[in-house]
């Protein structure tokens, strides 16, 4: 312990030394408690200016005559609140001005008293009742709390003016019927009046029961009232820095879609890891492949054209034949040798057409297919998002692609069906003439093929119809007329299909070889050639070259596409099979990221951002002037609806009681009724049985531990809060960390120098709530019972926050000041110092019990509003027990820690930004 006071003499021997360094020291000691007192002068005594809040009332009402007696409460009304000086009542002339100064802000809030109101307030005396109602109105906009302040007074005028009923009914009522005692038969009608009021109340006990409900219902609201002022107690002197931190916090949750996007999406990716490295392998294949596929396209051009050059050569040569055959038919031998072999050089050819015709056919379904999935994936995009312009743009390119290959596809098929349709036409019109039977191989295909084409072009002509006013439609709308267009479109896949698996190729290839077999057996057919086969050909020979033509388009379209496919498949090849251990280790690292870590960071950001959003914004323009008034007003809010809801509760089951048994009496008195018991009734005290049933209890109110001024209720809160602050400003200036020379190293071991440094900390802790608990006693003389234990307790905590602080600092740098800056914003949500932690979130009742926040201001709470001795040792061991397990914590772990948040600290640094 001898080398451990020496380093901590070295430590006051270089500030005192060190005129900066001193008075950096004394501005340590005092700052902090400037934070407290200034919070606490802040909140001395916030009724004081309530009369500056402005309230507009206007009253419209007509008198009324009862009795041969003026009777105009509006006026009495406004004559009571001229003498009332706890709001800033203004009497405007006008119920214009009134609504204008509330929409305008001039006034906090309206009170509206309509014409009828004193009509309908003694409307009870011709039987036909009619509730009076005060109209008020608040503008909420330019302030959160002065409307419940307001909100208050007009609930108190309400209650007031009820009273003030029932007294004078009740008062009057009983007058009359003392009267009565005296003059029972004058009076006799007035009895049978009163009676009459008291059966229609019982028969209107049910309407009165919902108006009860109401006020219950109002009353169960209180905790979500008292839940968002406790929310903008909490926040309001964290405000500068919290507005900083909520803008960092709002900026990266606006980026969490895209983050949970991207984190499913590397999930979904890493089970597809095998898959990808075996793509990997296609894509190399295709890739050295390439140049094969190419010459198999180009082959595959030079083939058609090379056919169409036989049809061609065919059809020229094909009139002379015909005029031969026709003008020379006994030349049998010319046919023979002329136009049987060039026949039989077409049919391969009209093979190949076809073959290529379906080639295209399946090709042109599978862009069809994925044009359609394309088109299904915007549209739920769309669902989420319907004003995303870039997703209507994206749609527009996908049906116009759709709608090209629609067409595209249609004809094809058309022209696919015409040839088959010659084809067949030509055999069955040679086999008839030979006496042979028909050929139907064809006739479902063709069949087909038309419907596929009709099907088609009806597919096309929706999807035009939506393009021509797709600019002028919305994403909703497109999605709507594009529903029925892709349950079609499905249909339209169908029968598509069915072409493909009608089997076209191999029933064309036995058509193609009877037809061979027909024209080669000599001289028996070729009458048959002349008479059957020639008229036919011209249209066979037609139909095949235009459907060799459309696949030659088609094919050449894609071979001028070869060379940008090549180097596309070529960059892939080497990007991904160049970076695929990169990419799956990527998939691995981000997948287990998002499955373990995201969670939580989301849930906290989510919180966070909610209330930034939600109820920042709302409160923070106004709430350091209002606050105090706010908090001292709510609590009469609460006492009169809970004031209401005992009425309602405890003495309203009586009053109907006693309502219901005076209508059964009334009922039996109609009956059989004896005039000297109920004159002696009749005859009571008038005015102390109205007082009662205006005011049937009385409520005595006793304080427990009381405390005189609401600053000096909140400043057990306020003090420990600044004894935190003033630990956090004094590691974030002084350092943990000893600077010693080498001798002065090997001296010293790293214990010493940590409790040495330590307790310099103390000793400042100390100086620090040694200046605020004088302060709070002498400068702004708070009401504290015994001074003595706060000055003790407030060292004695600020020896427990130093301790936790220090620690923090010295194990972890930057990131435990940052985790003691994090303790503090919590603690000021959830350790109960401005209002009890149960009306908070249940995230902060949890955490209540865990911040040694809660147990410091707790501590303090005794020795201000009167010490009870298990509270005082409860909150002491919990605090000392902090103390002693950081300070053993720092002692035996900061030197196997510190190792490696120095190495962090070294990274950072690199920044050139952080220190």
């Amino acid at each position: 312990m001898k080398k451990t006071f020496e380093l901590f003499r070295l430590d006051w021997r270089r500030i005192l030394k060190s005129p900066i360094a001193f008075l950096l020291i004394l501005a340590l000691i005092i700052i902090p408690s400037l934070y407290a007192w200034f919070n606490i002068w802040a909140l001395w005594d916030p009724y004081s200016k309530t009369q500056d809040l402005k309230v507009a009332v206007y009253s419209a009402d007509q008198s009324v005559t009862v009795a041969k007696k003026k009777v105009a409460i509006g006026d009495e009304l406004i004559d009571q609140l001229k003498k009332n000086d706890k709001l800033g009542w203004q009497f405007t002339s006008s119920k214009k001005q009134l609504d204008e100064g509330v929409k305008t802000g001039k006034y906090y809030a309206g009170i509206y008293v309509p014409k009828n109101f004193s009509k309908d307030l003694i409307s009870f005396v011709d039987g036909k009742i009619q509730k009076p109602t005060i109209i008020y109105s608040s503008n909420d906009k330019i302030n959160a709390i002065a409307p419940k302040i307001t909100s208050a007074g007009a609930t108190t005028l309400q209650s007031t003016i009820s009273e003030e009923l029932v007294q004078t009914v009740a008062k009057t009522l009983m007058s009359s019927l003392n009267k009565a005692g005296f003059k029972l038969d004058e009076n006799l009608p007035v009895i049978n009046r009163f009676s009459s009021m008291i059966l229609k109340t019982d028969q209107q006990i049910p309407e009165i029961n919902q108006y009860t409900d109401q006020v219950i219902a109002l009353q169960k609201k209180i905790p979500e009232m008292q839940a968002k002022l406790t929310q903008a107690n909490d926040f309001v002197n964290f405000l500068p820095e919290a507005n900083k931190m909520a803008k960092k916090v709002v900026g990266v949750n606006q980026y969490l879609p895209e983050v949970e996007s991207a984190g499913a999406l590397a999930v979904k990716v890493q089970g597809k890891i095998p898959e990808i490295q075996s793509a990997g392998k296609q894509v190399a294949t295709l890739d050295s492949d390439f140049d094969g596929i190419a010459n198999t396209l180009t082959n595959g051009i030079s083939g058609a054209k090379t056919g169409l050059t036989v049809l061609n050569k065919t059809q020229t040569v094909l009139p002379e034949i015909i005029t031969f055959g026709k003008s020379a038919q006994q030349v049998s031998s010319q046919v023979k040798n002329d136009l049987i072999p060039k026949l039989k050089t077409t049919l391969p050819v009209i093979q190949s057409a076809v073959d290529q015709g379906l080639t295209i056919t399946d090709q042109l379904a599978k862009n069809i297919d994925n044009d359609l999935n394309a088109v299904n994936k915007l549209l739920e995009q769309a669902k989420n998002d319907p004003d995303n312009q870039e997703l209507k743009a994206a749609l527009k390119t996908n049906l116009e692609q759709l709608s090209a290959h629609t067409a595209t596809l249609q004809a094809n098929n058309t022209q696919l069906a015409n040839t088959l349709q010659s084809l067949q036409d030509a055999y069955n019109e040679s086999a008839v003439a030979a006496g042979k039977p028909e050929s139907h191989l064809l006739d479902d295909p063709i069949q087909k093929l038309n419907a596929a084409a009709t099907h088609l072009g009806q597919l096309k002509t929706k999807i035009d119809n939506v393009l021509a006013h797709y600019d002028d439609l919305s994403l909703t709308d497109i999605q709507n007329q594009l529903t029925p267009i892709i349950a079609f479109a499905k249909q339209v896949q169908n029968t598509v299909s069915q072409v493909q698996n009608a089997g076209i190729g191999a029933n064309v290839k036995s058509v193609l070889a009877k037809f061979e077999t027909m024209i080669t057996q000599g001289d028996a057919v070729l009458n048959q050639i002349n008479t059957a086969v020639l008229p036919k050909l011209p249209s066979l020979l037609t139909n095949t070259q235009k459907t060799l033509k459309t696949a030659i388009d088609y094919l050449e379209k894609y071979q001028k596409q070869i060379p940008a496919l090549k180097q596309e498949i070529h960059d892939a090849n080497t990007l991904l099979n160049g970076n695929m251990g990169t990419i799956v280790s990527g998939l691995n690292t981000a997948s287990d990221l998002y499955q373990n870590d995201y969670p939580t960071l989301k849930n906290k950001l989510q919180l966070a951002t909610g209330f930034i959003n939600n109820d920042l914004p709302g409160i923070e323009n106004d709430l350091t002037t209002t606050l105090a008034m706010a908090n001292a007003k709510f609590p009469l809010l609460e006492k009169a609806l809970n004031d209401a809801t005992d009425l309602i509760h405890n003495d309203w089951p009586f009053l109907r009681s006693g309502i219901q048994k005076g209508a059964e009496a009334i009922r039996k008195q109609q009956k059989t009724v004896d005039l000297k018991d109920l004159i002696k009734l009749l005859r009571r005290d008038a005015t102390k049985e109205s007082n009662f049933l205006a005011e049937p209890v009385k409520l005595q109110s006793k304080h427990v531990y009381p405390i005189k001024t609401y600053g000096s209720a909140s400043a057990p809160f306020y003090t420990a809060l600044c004894l935190w602050v003033g630990a956090l400003l004094l590691s974030n200036i002084v350092l943990t960390n000893f600077s010693l020379d080498d001798k002065q190293k090997e001296r010293y071991s790293k214990k010493q120098q940590f409790i040495a440094r330590w307790l310099t900390y103390i000793v400042i802790g100390v100086a620090q709530a040694v200046f605020v608990a004088l302060g709070n006693i002498f400068l702004i003389k708070a009401y504290i019972v015994s001074p003595v234990a706060l000055l003790l307790l407030a060292v004695f905590l600020s020896m427990v926050f130093m301790t936790i602080v220090y620690v923090l600092a010295a194990m972890f740098g930057n990131v435990g000041k940052g985790l003691a800056m994090i303790i503090l914003v919590l603690s000021i949500s959830g350790g109960g110092g401005n209002f009890p932690v149960v009306l908070s979130d249940k995230f902060f009742q949890f955490i209540n019990p865990l911040l040694p926040f809660t147990y410091g201001v707790n501590l303090l709470r005794e020795p201000t509003g009167g010490i009870y001795a298990p509270n005082l040792w409860h909150n002491f061991i919990i605090l000392a027990i902090y103390a002693v397990v950081f300070f053993f914590i720092g002692l035996f772990l900061k030197d196997r820690i510190n190792p490696f948040f120095e190495k962090l600290h070294k990274e950072a640094a690199k920044s050139k930004i952080i220190h």
